[in-house]
């Protein structure tokens, strides 16, 4: 494996081995699996393992790898096979000030990390990830993305929720998931791109936000969010 990621992923596996001895399986997923990975972006892994070692020493010593930031959940082999809320984990590291452990209210998160993992997942120890993790309903997935497009309209960068809603119009239409940057050649390739994508791809690549989501962007999410209500019924 050679990718900008790949020492730290190596690290974390085998941090995870030592500490873990329950441990099953280590996948990446996000960006790193779906072709995006940029110069902003998080290495994105979940570990499945029993709960037996996962403290927050372990999270620690986790977040001490250097690379990139990590977004890191530990879910035990009974919650990854048959994904359902409230989404358990026993571990969730994302930053010194997020380490959480324990069972607690689930992460809905998960949702999307479960269905990258099964589709698009790298193994990095264990079993080939559709093995381990089980089916997340496409039902369940797209409410999820529902919810996301609105927290990304009202939270985060036009760069964010543009892409975003490119790669949920692409799961409503063929069922896929992909990176931000594939969803934005994905809509380029099937509608015009405008320059509401192009100047969040562009965004994208550089590792930079764009700011409050403009008018003309707030209409694109829109649609998309109305496309992804009306797949669910």
């Amino acid at each position: 494996m050679d990718a900008p990621w790949s020492a730290q992923a190596d690290a974390v596996t085998r941090l995870c081995q030592d500490r873990l001895p329950g441990l099953v399986g280590v996948y990446v997923h996000g960006s790193a699996a779906l072709g995006g990975f940029g110069p902003g972006s998080d290495l994105d892994v979940l570990v499945v393992a029993e709960e037996s070692g996962c403290d927050a020493h372990l999270g620690q010593a986790l977040l001490a790898v250097p690379g990139r930031p990590l977004e890191l959940s530990v879910v035990t082999p009974a919650a990854a096979a048959r994904p359902a809320a409230p989404w358990p984990f026993v571990l969730h590291v994302a930053g010194p000030d997020r380490v959480i452990t324990g069972l607690g209210a689930g992460d809905e998160d998960l949702i999307a990390q479960y269905a990258v993992v099964r589709q698009s997942g790298l193994r990095i120890a264990g079993p080939p990830p559709a093995e381990v993790v089980g089916t997340v309903a496409r039902e369940v997935l797209l409410a999820y993305v529902g919810r996301e497009l609105r927290w990304g309209l009202a939270q985060a960068d036009e760069r964010y929720a543009v892409l975003n809603a490119c790669r949920a119009v692409a799961y409503v239409r063929d069922g896929v998931l992909l990176s931000k940057l594939a969803g934005a050649d994905w809509w380029a390739d099937r509608e015009k791109p405008g320059e509401v994508v192009r100047r969040a791809r562009a965004a994208q690549l550089a590792g930079t936000d764009l700011g409050p989501t403009d008018a003309a962007a707030w209409a694109f999410v829109t649609a998309a969010i109305a496309e992804v209500d009306s797949a669910l019924g």
